[in-house]
Formats: structure tokens, C-alpha cells, sequence
């Protein structure tokens, strides 16, 4: 980690300390003591929290206490206190401000004058030394590392706790190190005084989360890190900063088989070994060997020692809080990984590998010695399995360890822990040629094996690993004696490839696959492999042979009586259906059945299919906000089984941001589709990049959206109209805004070439409605250009027409098929978005002729309002004032130019905001007065932005904002971040800090 790491995190602890400031200038005095684990971040905490403090005008005196090798010096962090002042402020402005009572004090300490009696005076002059500094302003005293202090500075720190608070100027801020406290310690009886303890707060910092680790791990890194590698890094530094800087800084990591800790960090670890008893130390060999935890019933059986004399190495273990419980009380577990690791790494070979086999033995016989043994949940044997294929392979038993490698892998699938899944089928295999009839030992063959390890690192995210062990899979097997085999095979390497963006490599792989099938009778992977060419003919706009593929594919699965297989293809067909235009009829019925079925089956992979699926077709019906909700309820089902970074996770967030950005809601499709394409590939965020890039064009930040299209570029693309069109129609609005007219038409017309052979008529009425507007801009800026721009508007609306046809068609062809499957068809009708394009193309081409209408116009808003679309309400609005204007109608272009306005800057929507301003200014209009309704609150905070502040001032934590508010905590960190922007400052207690000061909530 080349740079310093960035300060993350910390919100609720800053805020804390800046309500506590915010009491101490108002004359009340607070104590506030910090506790964590060493190399948690308490110095870092507190040197950002000084700086603030002193920017917002506070006096910080700060002093440490030092490791020591026999008795401590005492008042060690008050000479330092001193000596620090006289420093930063020069001896003669130090006796300014600290009087009479600082002069005594550096005398008393320097010249070792015996001016002072007792411990009491000296308490006294330190605070009266306070006091007279707070009259200036007020002071902050930072006393970090307590755990080394003396008594005598502890005493200090319990004399100015129990102090009277009132009209005195001082916070006090102690730190140290809660881990390994004993009752011996002077600091845990003075923590432990209730006297103490009412006067004063006490805070633990706790480890960094996955999300803060990895701002904190990226922000000192040249280049994004992996991903993979930040969460092993979590798991060794248990979220601790320092253990993560230097566990990436020396490279350990990248072999989790192996790994070697740096220096440091052994010789930090270490120094908390000395001093332990004989016992103790066996106690921790023994846990160690088990791994980070082990359950109490394990520990005593293995161990050998004498009840009571474990229970007391087992007290000394706990004391030192080397060995903490959790929720479970029968399970013990290493505070550290780290701790473990060096004990483990400390323990000699001979010692390991009995204590493994041991282990191993133990847990055959009684699987309720498991780390689940006493859960209650039947999970024992599946937990005692994975421990004891972890204690055979460490011992060296390598048939045992194959055996159990896999019975642990098929174990975790079940309980659908992939990661854990994939480790163990990655490491049967790795030990396959090291056993004698390995198949006989496995229980299975190696393609077997094979195909599970792929599954399992497909729903990882990890698809490249899961091409790689199906691609070994399929050299296992003889095409002349399993075709069947063969055949599942490849339909499985198919559906990988095109979760990696090789669509055409997907395709001929499907196509294997029935080639291999073509023979057989129906059966569950025949349906299948016929589903997966339905999908492919769904994604190339060919949704009627996509529809009959889909209805052959569920009578094969009826026919062979495979449920889950009937559920897929329904939710294939039902698609179809829908993208034919049967808005409200047999698909939506079927899409709804494939969900029930993969939710009764449970089948993930349908399952979040068919929650995309859903979306797809209420998107394509008009139904945009229902799509949202389909899609953000597949989202929230893929987070509870963490699997939102696998294929099936990334598309329901690009649908989910897809249907938020129609609707307006920009913020939110922004994060859910930054967090969908994060760390991902161009091929495997296609759709991703592409939705963000509308976005960026639509809020004019056109440098980023050129960098996200140029990033797709060369990639392979497919002929998905549904991208296709989009991509088109995004390229075109960057070239118009960016006043490209010629450009912009240019790209208009390739997009209609690319996406013609589909049979997607909303896709290409869109593209049209694009180029009208390209063309009626060129008519109006040149009027030489007008015949050329009716040309071209003839051209389109020849394409529209078309395209109205092509809706209306498939959507009897759609509702023909319902009728087929017993449900009643109604009259052909395109859906309202396709009338409300048609209307804007009838508009634009009215323009492109001179003949503008505001009252037209005016229907195409009321239309888009009707259909929850905020952004081309605004351009409709727009060209409304604009109608209005040219007709001399001031009063009412006035009226749609504040409409238009205020919808657009509530968008962020810069490049529409502006032309629409430049319109206020040619109709003297202040849009100032448009701004007022919306601008109630300082610094153009939102009114939840404003909310989350003022319970962050009121001191609560994300979580209780999150709570309070009833959104998502990553909501109220987004909201946070904002706040912090609009403010112009960089942390929470700078935030609180001027909202206090400016009178926000006075």
C-alpha cells in the first residue's frame, strides 16, 4: 500500500465527539473514553478529530502514555501535555493562556521544585490550568494509550471526570486498549468505579465492515484491488486497520493455503503470549490445531487435561481475552485469526498432526462434537463433516480427506454456502491423483466433482472458474458412450458463457447440446438445453421463435414430469409473451407460476430469473414502477443468499436501475447499478455501463459517459435489441445535446439498421422519435436544411409506422398464443408507451415542418405524467413554452417554462435545466421564484438530507437514522455523503459543527 490510507468510516464515533465539543463550549464539561483493540484506528480517530477541533477555533492539549519495563513515570502523559503546549504556542503565549497555574506546573515538573505537596494540588493546578485556557476558548485534552498510564495520571483523569461539569469549558478524551484488560489493572478498577462511570461515556471503536475495509484498502492502492482479496483480508485482520495495511502491504495473501505474517504483526502478536501459564498455552495449541473455533465439548475431550485445570487455563485464556464466546456459549473462538495463526504456526508438526487425527476421530464418533453440535438446527453432521475433512487433510490422510472434501462440498451447496461449496470440490480434485481409485473414495466420478465445483464457483461470481472445470468435465466424458451426460454439459457451459458476455460462444454450445439430445426422449436436460435456445432467440429480438421454443421446451418437461425444468420454461414463454405485447394476459400468468415454482423447488437460479423476467415484462407493459418493485424485490432475495455479485444478481440491478431511471428516481439507479458493475469486466457489465451512461448524459456529465461507451467498445455485443436500441439512442442524445445534430441522426440511423431484424417495435420507435428530434433541431437552426430534415422525418415515420404495426401484430400474435393456453384474447392495441411515442413522433415531425402545436404538446405531457415519467415531461413541457412563445401566448409559456424547470432540476437533468433557463431569460421570467418551493433548506439540502443531519446532530448512529427513517443504512451513508458535499466539508463532526454554529435547527 503505496499511500496513506484515507480516514473511512468512523461517522457515529466524529459525531459523538462533535456533540460533546458542542457541550463543552456551551460550559459543560464531558468525559468521553475510547476503547478498541490495538491497531483498530483510536490515534487515527482522534488526530482527525484534533484537527477539526482545532479548526473550528478549540484549544487540543494531547499526551500519551508510554509501554514500559518496570514502573511507569509517573504523570508521564501530563509532562508531555506540557511540554506540547509550551511548544505549539511559545512559552510566552502558553502563560497567557494557562496562568499561574501552568507556570507552577512546568516548575514543579521541570526544576523539581517541591512546591506541591500532595497529589491533590497537583490535580487542582492542571485543572484550574484547564479552566483558564477555556476562558479563551474551549479545550480538548486527549490522553491516549490509558492502559499504560501510571496511577497517579489515572487518578488525574478520575479527578476531572468527577469534577462538577457546569461552567467549565473541557472535553476530555482518554484512550485504550479494552483487549486483555485484567482486574489487576489500575485502568479496569477505575473503569469499573460506578462513581467514575455515571460522570463519564465510554465508547468501543469497532473493526472495519467489508465496505470500509475496502475504501480503506483501495484508497492507499495504485489500482482497484481485488475484491476476492479484500475479503480475505477481512477474515485476517478481523476488520483491524493496521493488521489489513501491513497484511497488503507485505502480499501475504494472495495464497490463502499459505500464508506468512509479516514481521510485525507476529512480534505484536507474540508480545501477548508472554506471561501465559503452561495450561493455558496447551489450551490454546489445542484451539488452534481445531482452527478459529471449536466447540467446548471438542476442546474437552481432546485436550487431556484434568477438568479443573482446564477450567482454570480455559479462565486465564478468557481473562486475556485471547478466547471470547459468541452468540453460541458452547463454542470458543479465537478473539484474532491472526492469534491463531501464530500459536498454530508455533506448534510443532508431530503435535499437529496428532492433535488433527485426534480431532478427526473424535468427531466421527459424535458428529454433536461439531461446531453446530448444539445448535438445534440439524446442521451437526454436515458442520462435523467439514471439520473433519479440514483435520484429515492437515494430517497428510489424504483418501479420508478426498472422501470428506466431498461429502463437506455437497453439504454446503445444500445449505447454499457456494464459497465453502467450491474450496472443498476444488480440493477433491486437487487430490485426486494422490488416492488409489479415487471415484471409489469420492463416491462419484471426477466430471461429477467437476460440475459441481463449477456450480458452486458460478454462484460466487467466479464464471471464468466455471468455465474452466466444465470445459475439464466435458474431456472427461465419451460422446459415443454418454451423449446424455455430455449434453447436460454443455448446457451448462452454454449458460456460463453467456453470463461472461460470449453470447455466440453460448449459443453453439446449446446447440452442442441438442445435437448430442436430438435422439433422446424428453427428459428434464433436453428441456433445458431447448429452454436455452429460447432464451438466445429472446435476446435477439426473435420472440415469436422464441415463444415456440420456450412451448416446446415445457411440453418436453411435462412429458418427463421435471417441475423445476416446467418452471423455466414458463418463465422463458411467459417473457415471450410479453415482449409480443400481451400486456396483461398469459404471460404475466405464467411468469407468476415459474416464481412459485422455483420458490417451491428451490431452484435460485429460476427463481432470480423469473424476478427478472417479471420486470422485463412489466417494464415492456407500461408498468414501469412495478417493474422497479419485481426487480428490487429479486435484488433484496439475491442479497439475503449473498449472491448479488453473481450474474443472475447484476442483471435484476441493472433492470431495477433500468426502470428507476424512467422513473426519475437517479440517485438510487445510480447506486444500484455502480454497485452492479463495480470491479466487473466491460462483457460482464454491459448493460450496466450502458444505464449509467444514460444517466451521465441526461445530467450533462459528458466526459464520464463518453468513458463508459467508449468502454464497451470492442466488446462483443450480441443483437439484443433491448441493449441495441439504448445504445443507439444514448450515443445520439450525447451528440445532440452536445449540439452534433449531423452526428446525432447518423447514430440514429445505425441504430435502426442494428435492430430491424428484431421484433422489438418499442426499440425502434424510440430510435425514431431521436431522430425527428435531430431532424426538427436542424430544420430550426437552419432553415436552408429544412427539406433534408423532412426528407429525413419522412424516413423515420415511414420506420415508426412500421414499428407501430410490428407491436400491434405481436401483440396479437402474443395474445393468439394465450388464447391456445385457454385464456380469452382481446382486441389488438399497442400499449400506452407505444401511443405516447407515436404521439411524440407525430409532434416532432411537426416541428421538423414548421407547424409546432402547445396545446400538442401539452397532451404529450399530460401523457408522460400519466405514465410516471418526470424526464420527458420536462422536454415536453419545454417544447410547450416554446410552442407558446412563438405563439404569442407569454402567460402560458411562462407558466410551462417554471414547470419544465422545476422537474428538470430536481432531476439534475443540467443540459435540459439550462435550455430551459436560457428560455426564462428570453420571457424575462425569474426562475428564481421557481426555486423557492423547492429551496426551504440551506445549502440546497433535500428535505432527507435535512432530516438525516438533524438526527445526526441529535447524536444518533447510522443504524438508529436508518431505523428512525426506515430506509437502508447504505441509504443514510449516501444521504451523508451528500450532506457532506453541499456543505463543503470532509467529516460528520465538521458537519454538525456548522449546523450548530448556523443555526439549522435553532
Amino acid at each position: 500500500m503505496p499511500a496513506e490510507a484515507e480516514f473511512v468510516g468512523r461517522t457515529e464515533q466524529m459525531a459523538l465527539l462533535a456533540w460533546r465539543l458542542t457541550d463543552a463550549r456551551q460550559g459543560q464539561a464531558r468525559t468521553v473514553l475510547i476503547g478498541g483493540d490495538a491497531g483498530i484506528g483510536k490515534s487515527r480517530l482522534l488526530s482527525t478529530f484534533a484537527a477539526s477541533a482545532r479548526a473550528d477555533g478549540a484549544h487540543v492539549l494531547s499526551g500519551a502514555g508510554e509501554e514500559y519495563f518496570g514502573d511507569p513515570m509517573p504523570y508521564g502523559p501530563l509532562l508531555e501535555v506540557l511540554d506540547s503546549f509550551g511548544r505549539e504556542y511559545g512559552r510566552a503565549r502558553a502563560v497567557k493562556l494557562g496562568g499561574a497555574a501552568y507556570e507552577r506546573l512546568t516548575e514543579f515538573f521541570d526544576l523539581g521544585a517541591d512546591s506541591m505537596g500532595s497529589p491533590q494540588q497537583v490535580f487542582l493546578a492542571v485543572r484550574r490550568m484547564l479552566d483558564r485556557i477555556g476562558d479563551d476558548a474551549p479545550v480538548v485534552l486527549i490522553l491516549e494509550d490509558l492502559h499504560w498510564a501510571d496511577p497517579s495520571t489515572l487518578d488525574l483523569v478520575r479527578h476531572l471526570g468527577q469534577t462538577r461539569a457546569e461552567g467549565r469549558r473541557l472535553l476530555l478524551v482518554g484512550s485504550f486498549r479494552s483487549g486483555g484488560l485484567i482486574r489487576e489493572d489500575p485502568l479496569w478498577q477505575l473503569l469499573a468505579s460506578p462513581t467514575f462511570l455515571r460522570r463519564t461515556e465510554r465508547l468501543e471503536l469497532p473493526a472495519f465492515t467489508l465496505d470500509e475495509l475496502r475504501r480503506f484498502v483501495n484508497s492507499a492502492a495504485s489500482e482497484t484491488v481485488d475484491p476476492e482479496l479484500i475479503e480475505r483480508c477481512l477474515e485476517w485482520s478481523d476488520g483491524i486497520p493496521f493488521y489489513a495495511e501491513q497484511l497488503m502491504a507485505a502480499g501475504v495473501l494472495d495464497n490463502p493455503e499459505d500464508v506468512r505474517l509479516p514481521d510485525d504483526i507476529r512480534s505484536v502478536v507474540l508480545a501477548r503470549l508472554s506471561g501465559l501459564g503452561k495450561d493455558a498455552l496447551w489450551v490454546l495449541r489445542v484451539a488452534a490445531v481445531a482452527g478459529r473455533a471449536m466447540s467446548r465439548r471438542l476442546l474437552r475431550t481432546v485436550s487431556d487435561l484434568p477438568g479443573e485445570v482446564l477450567r482454570d487455563a480455559l479462565q486465564e485464556c478468557f481473562d486475556r481475552q485471547m478466547l471470547v464466546t459468541g452468540q453460541d456459549k458452547d463454542a470458543y473462538r479465537f478473539r484474532h485469526a491472526l492469534l491463531r495463526e501464530v500459536v498454530y504456526r508455533g506448534t510443532v508438526r508431530d503435535t499437529q498432526v496428532d492433535l488433527h487425527i485426534a480431532m478427526a476421530r473424535a468427531l466421527a464418533g459424535d458428529s454433536g462434537l461439531g461446531l453446530a453440535g448444539g445448535s438445534g438446527l440439524g446442521l451437526a453432521d454436515g458442520s462435523a463433516v467439514a471439520e473433519q475433512a479440514s483435520h484429515w487433510y492437515q494430517a497428510g490422510m489424504w483418501p479420508e480427506a478426498l472422501s470428506f472434501a466431498v461429502q463437506a462440498g455437497e453439504a454446503a451447496y445444500r445449505t447454499l454456502a457456494f464459497a465453502s461449496a467450491e474450496a472443498q470440490f476444488t480440493r477433491a480434485l486437487q487430490l485426486w491423483q494422490r488416492v488409489a481409485d479415487p471415484s471409489h473414495q469420492a463416491g462419484m466420478s471426477r466430471d461429477q466433482v467437476l460440475l459441481r465445483a463449477a456450480e458452486a464457483a458460478r454462484w460466487t461470481g467466479k464464471v471464468d472458474r466455471a468455465l474452466e472445470h466444465v470445459r475439464q468435465a466435458i474431456a472427461e466424458v465419451d460422446a459415443g458412450t454418454n451423449p446424455c451426460r455430455l449434453g447436460e454439459l454443455y448446457e451448462r457451459r452454454g449458460t456460463y458463457l453467456w453470463e461472461v458476455g460470449r453470447r455466440a460462444d453460448s449459443v453453439a454450445a446449446f446447440q452442442r447440446a441438442a445435437e448430442l439430445l436430438d435422439a433422446r426422449l424428453a427428459s428434464a436436460v433436453k428441456a433445458r438445453v431447448q429452454a436455452g435456445l429460447a432464451l438466445a432467440d429472446l435476446r435477439d429480438g426473435r420472440y415469436a421463435d422464441g415463444r415456440d421454443k420456450a412451448n416446446a421446451a415445457l411440453t418436453m418437461a411435462r412429458e418427463a414430469g421435471a417441475l423445476a425444468e416446467e418452471g423455466r420454461a414458463l418463465n422463458i414463454s411467459g417473457l415471450a409473451l410479453g415482449m409480443l405485447g400481451d400486456a396483461e394476459g398469459e404471460g404475466e400468468v405464467r411468469l407468476r407460476r415459474a416464481l412459485e415454482i422455483a420458490r417451491t423447488a428451490n431452484h435460485i437460479e429460476d427463481l432470480l430469473r423469473a424476478y427478472g423476467n417479471l420486470g422485463l415484462f412489466l417494464e415492456h407493459a407500461g408498468r414501469t414502477r412495478e417493474s422497479a418493485k419485481a426487480n428490487r424485490t429479486g435484488l433484496d432475495e439475491a442479497r439475503s443468499l449473498h449472491l448479488a455479485n453473481t450474474r443472475q444478481g447484476r442483471l435484476l440491478a441493472v433492470n431495477a436501475s433500468a426502470a428507476l431511471v424512467l422513473l426519475g428516481e437517479w440517485d438510487e439507479a445510480e447506486e444500484i447499478v455502480r454497485e452492479a458493475s463495480s470491479d466487473r469486466p466491460p462483457g460482464e457489465s454491459l448493460y450496466a455501463r450502458l444505464t449509467l451512461a444514460e444517466i451521465k448524459v441526461a445530467r450533462g456529465e459528458y466526459a464520464q459517459a463518453k468513458e463508459l461507451l467508449n468502454s464497451i467498445d470492442g466488446v462483443e455485443q450480441g443483437n439484443d435489441p433491448r441493449f441495441l436500441g439504448p445504445l443507439h439512442a444514448v450515443r445520439a442524445e450525447l451528440a445532440l445535446w452536445q449540439g452534433d445534430l449531423v452526428r446525432a441522426a447518423e447514430v440514429v440511423e445505425r441504430g435502426l439498421v442494428a435492430v430491424r431484424e428484431s421484433e422489438n417495435g418499442l426499440e425502434v420507435l424510440r430510435l425514431c422519435v431521436l431522430g425527428m428530434r435531430c431532424a426538427a433541431d436542424q430544420a430550426a437552426s437552419v432553415e436552408s436544411s429544412r427539406p433534408a430534415a423532412i426528407a429525413l422525418g419522412d424516413r423515420l415515420a415511414r420506420s415508426a409506422a412500421q414499428a407501430q404495426r410490428m407491436s400491434a401484430s405481436g401483440q396479437a400474435s402474443g395474445q393468439a398464443s394465450g388464447q391456445a393456453s385457454g385464456q380469452a384474447s382481446g382486441q389488438a392495441a399497442t400499449n400506452a408507451e407505444t401511443t405516447q411515442l407515436v404521439r411524440l413522433c407525430a409532434m416532432e415531425r411537426r416541428r421538423i415542418r414548421g407547424n409546432d402545436s402547445a396545446a400538442g404538446w401539452g397532451e404529450v405531457a399530460v401523457s408522460w405524467v400519466k405514465l410516471d415519467r418526470p424526464y420527458p415531461t420536462a422536454y415536453a413541457r419545454w417544447r410547450q413554452a416554446i410552442a407558446a412563445h412563438v405563439a404569442g401566448d407569454r402567460d402560458a409559456a411562462r407558466q410551462r417554462v417554471r414547470e419544465a424547470y422545476l422537474v428538470a432540476k430536481s432531476l439534475g437533468a443540467t443540459p435540459l435545466r439550462d435550455q430551459v433557463a436560457r428560455l426564462a431569460r428570453t420571457l424575462d421570467l425569474d426562475l428564481d421564484l421557481a426555486d423557492r418551493p423547492a429551496a426551504r433548506y440551506p445549502y440546497g439540502l433535500t428535505q432527507a438530507e435535512f432530516d438525516t443531519l438533524r438526527l445526526l446532530c441529535e447524536g444518533h448512529a447510522t443504524g438508529q437514522i436508518a431505523a428512525v427513517r426506515s430506509v437502508a443504512i447504505r441509504t443514510v451513508q449516501t444521504q451523508l455523503s451528500s450532506v457532506y458535499r453541499k456543505l463543503r466539508v470532509h467529516s460528520s463532526v465538521e458537519a454538525v459543527a456548522l449546523a450548530h454554529r448556523e443555526g439549522f435547527f435553532a
